[in-house]
């Protein structure tokens, strides 16, 4: 072997490490996100922030250490459609969403939950939201990004799951549609393709709106400071002598103004004769030639 071909294999790892060791998504400009349009952001400003404040999402990469897909740019986008919580994890965080998920279960029962995961991330996500199955944790929202690794079985659309929706993009080499979810196919991109896709990003701000929507939301009004207090004046109770002097003075049709005890204490007025009552009624009448 020349002394050529010694150095490549180390060159070629040496190399590879320092990809790894470097800053992650140094291939993320391949595939870039503008600032969302006008019509998405408006989706999620008709729900209240409280209720997108609700919203948790959860994306897992997978195997990408330069970040060619640009997922964490995709977690950006989502922050500023107004969801605040989007947490962004590579496939160890599998245990960590985990138990943020039950401690969010746990601590605020309105918490919506939205799983996204991309190639092999996919198939860590799908092990999420059936490990949270049992906890009685239901996710209202789970999609698969380019999940080529995934078996058409049960476990991929899992009952505890509102929403699947699995898009697949060109060159797979198998038929990856998955029974039971919403099955997308992108002929214009491969695999590191779908999660800057405009259809994907359009196709998100639109089921992020409708997670948010059933969170219910309560406006609290907040309570006047003590030295406003002070100055409202209070309605004072008048003493019930009072109170019947003033009533007894009220016209006859006011008299729903007098209490049900002053009513039954007054007695009823004398009913008219029927002979007066016929001598002060007139009757019209007309003359005839």
């Amino acid at each position: 072997m020349t002394p050529q071909g010694r150095w490549r294999p180390l060159g070629l790892a040496l190399l590879v490490a320092l990809c790894l060791a470097g800053e992650q998504g140094c291939l993320s400009f391949v595939h870039s996100l503008d600032v969302p349009p006008k019509e998405q952001v408006v989706l999620g400003e008709k729900i209240p922030a409280p209720s997108r404040n609700h919203v948790h999402i959860f994306l897992i990469h997978g195997l990408d250490p330069l970040d060619l897909a640009n997922l964490r740019g995709l977690t950006e986008y989502l922050q500023q459609l107004g969801y605040l919580k989007t947490h962004y994890g590579q496939l160890y965080h599998l245990w960590a969403f985990k138990k943020e998920m039950l401690r969010l279960h746990k601590e605020e029962p309105q918490t919506r939950f939205v799983v996204i995961g991309f190639s092999f991330g996919a198939n860590v996500a799908c092990e999420l939201v059936n490990a949270v199955k049992e906890d009685g944790i239901v996710i209202d929202l789970l999609v698969y990004l380019g999940g080529w690794a995934l078996s058409n079985t049960p476990r991929t659309c899992p009952e505890n799951v509102a929403h699947v929706v699995n898009i697949l993009t060109a060159g797979c080499p198998w038929d990856g549609n998955l029974a039971g979810a919403d099955n997308l196919q992108y002929d214009d991109v491969w695999h590191f393709g779908p999660p800057t896709h405009p259809q994907t990003r359009k196709l998100l701000a639109r089921e992020l709106a409708v997670v948010a929507a059933r969170v219910p939301y309560v406006e609290k009004v907040p309570p006047l400071p003590p030295e406003l207090e002070e100055e409202i004046p209070r309605p004072r109770r008048l003493p019930p002598e009072q109170l019947r002097q003033m009533t007894s003075q009220l016209p006859p049709e006011w008299n729903f103004l007098t209490s049900r005890s002053a009513r039954r204490e007054a007695p009823p007025p004398p009913l008219a004769r029927p002979s007066e009552a016929r001598k002060d009624k007139q009757v019209p009448f007309a003359i005839l030639p």
